[in-house]
């Protein structure tokens, strides 16, 4: 603090006699004659260093930080999934935006609206994103009560609920459902699925199908299902195309089927003269559960049985039980590596079980949540709630104002290492033991399974995302009870 001399302590104290009077003069002033006086003496005893201070906190505070909030489904941090992917991206948009990201764990539904409600109270915040469906009815709510803040919803269906219940307010302006095209990343894994069973065919294997366990039949679930079945018809064709022959298929091709409308064990529905399909080359199921993992081994074990070389988890936990089948069949052969083989969803599962996940389909959570901070920090996320009526769809070449904005993909081995951080940041928050063996050993087995299989059934697999890409081809979108019959007459 400044020490005054005798003559200018003298002065100071005169000024600041001067302020108090004329402070109290004021009628229109906003200070009082009593708090004049106070901060008449504040100044007299506190100096010229308090006074500056004083004068100098009046002024324009710094600028601060913006912040974004993510309010987890039920599990948290640690799930490996949805919520681990949500704070991933959040990370990322930390990293390259200097934004700051609060994270809320809903431990229980009744979670979802406090937790969102606390986000939006902080005057820091400026995007709330609630991680999964569940909490589609929370963030009508509250994006209901706070119109000033962005609200944004993976995979759920708020703007239906809004358009049902509040139809004068659809679209809400300040929420936005991120949703993504996972027919398209369905149909990625069907051509690898089918074409690994013409590759372990051709060298004498017996595979004459590929299998898929899906949970509860909802519309959505449809997407994947007829996603994954024309990913396979798509690959058997290019197989044809590129060696000239049918892909090789044990047995006769008429246990497909036969009748009018069968030719060389495909079918030609008489609708579409000359085009025809193969038709019945996957074996699938719904569950009528995403929790009951004991289903997803009863489900997988027959289609194991009959021959399928990889079977699709579309059913979440389920997922484990496909993983159940798969390792009885592994132990019972002396198998360290597959076939036979299971499919991933979601997140990259192909650490679960090193050798034997083949791939997965791979729903980019993350990239939501960083898209929807970059159009909140660019002003342009209540122009996208407004142009695509509140959904945001991210997918395989999509565009949202223009802008390349990308959600869907087929697992690679740079996925694999991200997840593998996921999985030893899992192990540190839990305390429980989450990867099968050493990180490095993981992503050893996981290469030297890819590379055990031939190479241009990735290259296919890379050709059909890049067709997908260019609109060269078009994946059958199904949502619809009368379009989900039509396509499984042709592809069964």
């Amino acid at each position: 603090m400044t020490v005054l001399s005798k003559h200018d302590r003298k002065e100071f104290i005169s000024e600041a006699r001067k302020i108090a009077v004329n402070c109290m003069r004021r009628k229109t002033n906003a200070i009082t004659k009593t708090a004049a006086i106070v901060i008449a003496i504040i100044i007299i005893v506190a100096g010229v260093g308090g006074f500056v201070y004083w004068w100098t906190s009046l002024g324009p505070a710094a600028p601060r930080k913006v912040k974004i909030a993510v309010v987890s489904d039920i599990g948290g941090r640690g799930d490996l999934a949805f919520n681990d992917m949500a704070f991933k991206g959040g990370e990322e948009a930390e990293k390259d935006f200097g934004v700051e990201m609060i994270e809320l764990i809903s431990k229980t539904e009744a979670d979802y609206v406090p937790n969102l409600e606390t986000a939006a109270k902080d005057p820091d915040v400026k995007l709330i994103v609630g991680v999964g469906f569940l909490l589609s009815d929370a963030l009508v709510k509250v994006a209901m009560k706070y119109p000033d803040k962005n609200f944004a919803g993976i995979d759920t269906y708020s703007q239906s609920i809004v358009k049902e219940k509040y139809p004068d307010k659809y679209p809400l302006p300040n929420l936005l459902d991120i949703k993504f095209e996972e027919h398209k990343g369905s149909a990625l894994v069907g051509a690898i699925g089918c074409l690994l069973a013409a590759y372990y065919n051709e060298k004498g294997g017996n595979y004459p199908y590929i299998g898929g366990v899906f949970g509860i039949e909802i519309p959505v679930l449809w997407k994947f299902e007829i996603g994954y079945k024309w990913g396979c018809d798509w690959a058997l064709k290019w197989y044809e195309k590129k060696f000239g022959h049918k892909a090789p298929i044990i047995g006769e091709d008429s246990r497909y089927g036969s009748g009018p409308n069968w030719k060389d064990g495909m079918y030609c529905p008489p609708e579409t003269p000359g085009e025809c399909w193969y038709k019945g080359r996957v074996l699938w199921t719904y569950t009528g559960t995403f929790s009951d993992i004991t289903k997803g081994y009863e489900a997988a074990k027959p289609m194991y049985a009959k021959g399928a070389i990889a079977v699709y988890n579309i059913a979440g936990p389920l997922g484990l039980g496909i993983n159940r089948a798969v390792k009885e069949i592994a132990e019972a052969k002396g198998l360290t590596m597959g076939p036979p083989f299971w499919i991933g969803v979601d997140a990259d599962q192909d650490w679960i079980n090193p050798g034997f996940v083949i791939v997965s389909m791979i729903k980019r959570v993350d990239r939501g949540v960083y898209y929807a901070t970059k159009l909140t920090l660019e002003g342009k996320f209540r122009d996208v709630v407004k142009q695509y009526e509140g959904v945001m769809t991210l997918g395989i070449g999509t565009k949202i104002l223009g802008i390349p904005m990308e959600g869907i993909s087929a697992s690679t081995l740079k996925d694999l290492d991200e997840f593998v951080k996921m999985g030893i940041n899992a192990e540190k928050l839990t305390g429980k033991k989450v990867l099968p063996m050493p990180p490095d050993q993981i992503k050893a087995t996981v290469k030297k399974m890819r590379e055990s299989v031939a190479p241009w059934i990735w290259d296919a697999a890379k050709e059909l995302e890049e067709k997908i890409r260019n609109g060269e081809v078009e994946v059958p979108c199904v949502f619809t009870k009368d379009k989900i019959d039509y396509w499984r007459s042709i592809l069964g």
